[in-house]
This record gives C-alpha cells, sequence and structure tokens, in this order.
C-alpha cells in the first residue's frame, strides 16, 4: 500500500498531531510531576494522586467514552456528506457527558467524607476528593468530548492546541499555588482550572473554526439517535472499565501507605511514555478507519491496521529500550526514594507495548461497529486487573498493582485478536508485530551488555537506541520509501 495515498495521508497527518499531542502530555506532565516531587512529600502526593486517580475513574465512564462515540461518528456522517447528523451527534455526545459527569461528580462529593475516614483513615483526604470530583470532573469531561469532535473532523492540530493550552496552564497553575503555600490543594486546582480554561478555549475559537453551520435533519437525526446512544453506552461502560483499572492500583496502594501510591502512580506515568505513540496512533486511527468502513472499502481498512501496528510498535521500541535497560536512572530524577518502583516500571513498560497493540485493535473494532464486544473485552480484561490488584497488592504490594496490569492488558489483546479474527476475518500480520519486536530485542539486549560492561547508562543506551534504529531500517520494520512519505507528509503538515 502506497503511504502517499489519501488514506495513509490521512492517517500519518492525524497520527503525528496526536504523537505530538501524547509528547506534550507526557512531558510536561512528567515536568510538573517531577517539580511536585521535589517540592512536596510522598505522603501529601500520594494524596493528590488518589484524589486524581478517583476523578480519572469517573472520567473514564463519563467522558472518554463519548470522545470514542463523537470520533466515530462524525467521521463516518461526514463521510456519508451528512453534516447536519454530524453536528447533531457533537451536541448529543456533549450534553450526554455532561449529564453523566455532573450526576457522578454530585454522587462522589456526597460520598468523600465516607470514602476518606473509611478506606483511607484520613478525613484530610476528603476535601481534595470533594474539589477534584465537582471542579476538575466536568470541565475535564467537557474538553475530552471535544477532542472528539476534532478527531472526528480529522483536524487533529487542535487536539494538539487544546492540550497545550491544558498543560501548560496546570503546571503554571499548580507551581505558583504550591510555591504560595496550597500544597496539595493548589495542584488540585491547577487541575481544575486549566481544565475549564482549555473548554473555554475550545467551545468558543476553535469548534466555531472546524463545525459547519447547517440546518438541523431531525429525521436523520432521529433515526440515528437510538444507534448512538446503545454505541455511547457500550464504550462508557468499556473505557470506563479500563480507566478505572488502570487507576485502581494507585486507589487500593492509598489504603497502605500514600508514598506507595506516589510512586506506583509515577511509575505508571512514566510507562505511559512507551504507550503513549501507540495510544496517540490509535486515536487517529479510529476516525480514518470508520470512513473506509462507511464507504466498504475493507482492503484498505485492513492495510490501515497492519501498517499502523508495524509503525506504531517500532516508534514505541524507543522508549522501551530506555525504560527497559535501568529503570532506577530513570526514577532517581524523583529522587532516591522512588527508586523502590523500580521492578515496577520494568513490569509497568512492558504492559505498555502489550497494550499498545491492543489499543489499536480496540480502534479498529470500534470503526467496525463492534461496540458490544468491545465492552464485553473491556469488562473481562478490567476485571481481572481490578481483582488481581486487590488480590496481589496486600501480598506484594507495589510489584503486585504492576503484575495484576499486565495481566489485564495480556488478556485483553488476546480477545481482541480472536473476535477480530472471527468476527471481521482480520489477522494481525506475523511481520509487523515480529519485526518491530526483534529490533527492540536487540537493541534491549545491546543497551544490557554495553551498560554491564562500561557500567556507563548514557553510553550503553546511545549505542542500544542507534542500533536499533540501523537495525530497523535493515530488517525493513519501515522502508525508505515509507520513512521518505511519512516524512513528506509531516513536512508538509508542519508548513501548512
Amino acid at each position: 500500500m502506497n503511504l502517499t495515498d489519501r488514506t495513509s495521508e490521512k492517517l500519518a497527518k492525524g497520527s503525528y498531531y496526536l504523537i505530538l499531542e501524547s509528547i506534550t502530555n507526557v512531558v510536561i506532565g512528567a515536568v510538573l510531576w517531577i517539580v511536585m516531587a521535589k517540592i512536596i512529600d510522598p505522603a501529601s502526593l500520594g494524596q493528590v494522586m488518589v484524589a486524581i486517580a478517583f476523578a480519572t475513574s469517573v472520567i473514564g465512564f463519563a467522558g472518554y467514552g463519548v470522545r470514542v462515540t463523537i470520533s466515530k461518528y462524525i467521521a463516518e456522517y461526514n463521510a456519508r456528506n451528512m453534516p447536519s447528523t454530524a453536528d447533531s451527534i457533537m451536541k448529543l455526545g456533549i450534553k450526554l457527558a455532561l449529564i453523566v459527569s455532573g450526576a457522578a461528580a454530585v454522587c462522589v462529593a456526597l460520598l468523600s467524607n465516607h470514602i476518606a475516614t473509611i478506606a483511607y483513615n484520613d478525613p484530610s483526604l476528603s476535601a481534595l476528593l470533594a474539589i477534584a470530583v465537582v471542579a476538575y470532573l466536568p470541565s475535564q469531561t467537557i474538553v475530552i468530548a471535544l477532542m472528539g469532535v476534532f478527531q472526528g473532523h480529522q483536524r487533529m492540530e487542535y487536539s494538539l492546541i487544546t492540550f497545550l493550552i491544558y498543560e501548560l496552564s496546570r503546571l503554571a497553575i499548580a507551581v505558583t499555588l504550591v510555591l504560595y503555600g496550597f500544597s496539595s490543594f493548589g495542584i488540585i486546582i491547577a487541575f481544575s482550572a486549566s481544565s475549564i480554561i482549555a473548554a473555554i478555549v475550545c467551545r468558543v475559537y476553535l469548534i466555531p473554526k472546524i463545525v459547519p453551520k447547517t440546518k438541523s435533519d431531525k429525521e436523520e437525526r432521529l433515526r440515528s439517535v437510538g444507534h448512538i446512544i446503545k454505541f455511547s453506552g457500550m464504550n462508557y461502560f468499556a473505557v470506563g472499565m479500563r480507566t478505572l483499572s488502570a487507576q485502581m492500583g494507585v486507589i487500593i496502594l492509598g489504603t497502605q501507605d500514600f508514598e506507595l501510591a506516589a510512586f506506583f502512580g509515577l511509575s505508571v506515568m512514566i510507562a505511559n511514555v512507551v504507550g503513549g505513540v501507540s495510544t496517540a496512533v490509535s486515536r487517529a486511527v479510529l476516525p480514518t478507519a470508520s470512513e473506509e468502513w462507511a464507504r466498504g472499502n475493507r482492503a484498505k481498512f485492513k492495510n490501515v491496521f497492519n501498517k499502523t501496528v508495524r509503525i506504531s510498535l517500532l516508534l514505541s521500541g524507543f522508549s522501551f529500550i530506555v525504560f527497559m535497560i535501568e529503570p532506577s536512572h530513570v526514577l532517581r530524577l524523583l529522587s532516591d526514594s522512588y527508586l523502590e518502583a523500580s521492578s515496577a516500571l520494568r513490569i509497568l513498560v512492558v504492559s505498555a507495548i502489550i497494550n499498545a497493540i491492543g489499543t489499536i485493535i480496540i480502534s479498529m473494532l470500534n470503526a467496525a461497529n463492534r461496540a458490544t464486544i468491545v465492552a464485553k473485552i473491556g469488562f473481562l480484561s478490567s476485571a481481572s486487573t481490578i481483582a488481581l490488584t486487590f488480590l496481589l497488592v496486600p501480598a506484594i504490594g507495589i510489584d503486585g498493582a504492576a503484575i495484576a496490569i499486565l495481566v489485564g492488558s495480556l488478556a485483553s489483546l488476546i480477545l481482541s485478536v480472536i473476535i477480530l479474527k472471527t468476527k471481521e476475518k482480520l489477522t494481525v500480520s506475523v511481520k509487523s508485530v515480529v519485526k518491530p519486536s526483534i529490533s527492540m530485542l536487540v537493541g534491549l539486549l545491546t543497551g544490557y551488555f554495553l551498560y554491564a560492561l562500561w557500567d556507563n547508562f548514557i553510553l550503553a543506551l546511545s549505542l542500544a537506541v542507534m542500533l536499533y534504529a540501523g537495525f530497523s531500517m535493515l530488517y525493513r520494520v519501515i522502508t525508505q520509501n515509507e520513512l521518505k512519505a511519512l516524512l513528506t507528509i509531516v513536512l508538509r503538515t508542519m508548513r501548512a
């Protein structure tokens, strides 16, 4: 498949912006937490992470699911030349997200005192929880829903702009408030205020630039509402369960020790660097694949899938090697106390690679209107993660939470591959997985050997990464023509 065709160019352009968004999110987010880790004690930081974990878990049910719905159906109805229906979907999705998030915020706020005193034996956590859900939850839900609008209209650059506004304002507000003595509350307020700022900019300035003014098609809207609500419900459930399972480690570890919650939360954040590229690409895949599915073009649908798996794994390999050779060097940037999470970080990095493939398959299944099956996969894999977290954390602590995520990611991948093959008659190309995996293994083993030989992390890492890049080209993980085409698209996008 030629990378210069229209479908591939859309995917490459969208992926470019969403990868930049992911990098922005990870880098600026990492700077925020590194700064906070240096000026706030681990126990206080753990309290903040527990409060954010509760809010994020609720957002998983209230916001992330509706982003998938909005992105898919706006792209699909635009492909069918039905802009009025696409506009109705945007409005319906945002209203639905606000209703669910608002109701959830009220419920959690009312229960915050009970959660803080019974589960954590710390009444001071109550106020943090209440502020997090009442202020941060609804505003962040709107931001996430609007991300779906940008992705559905194939305007990923606006998604990048929104996250830049959110991340930079969050960093500036958090540092300012903490230095002025607001401590944990300053971080929570920063999360909430930056979400409100980003939501206002999106709705007032960015959305009018891409959403055309159309007359409402009531008849078509009514015919599609039932199907859309069903799809939303399935995705609310599936994405919500996955989000909850990802946050469960922080929530459970916090009941033992807030410092452990901080160690694990920061390890998850670091590991997300590895899967961040593939997660970004999977979001670009959904509207592109939905358009091809709506047009009945299964050949392009299949080619988009296998190419996406191969190239996203190739890109993820660089950060995989960095964190796997010696994670203690990364954690030491925070402080020596965080070295306790070294083994957990290695487990989470492996999990991130497994999850990277799974997220792409899930996007393809959503594009193929398999929301019900996606929900079942999400429930089974997330339930296994949650159950194992409850079981393993009391026994082996932070490593137990990491193992639970690894098992859940593996279960999700296996189930997704089976469903893709049985329901859609699509299989993951062996070359798409094996080639980048072998290249990563070559780079990693080289890094291990050189680090053991010279005891120089920077030199060993540099040579390992260079060998990985060179071997990937020789092994044709990505061809010269594909690389040239991708660079051409990126340069064209940067000049646009």
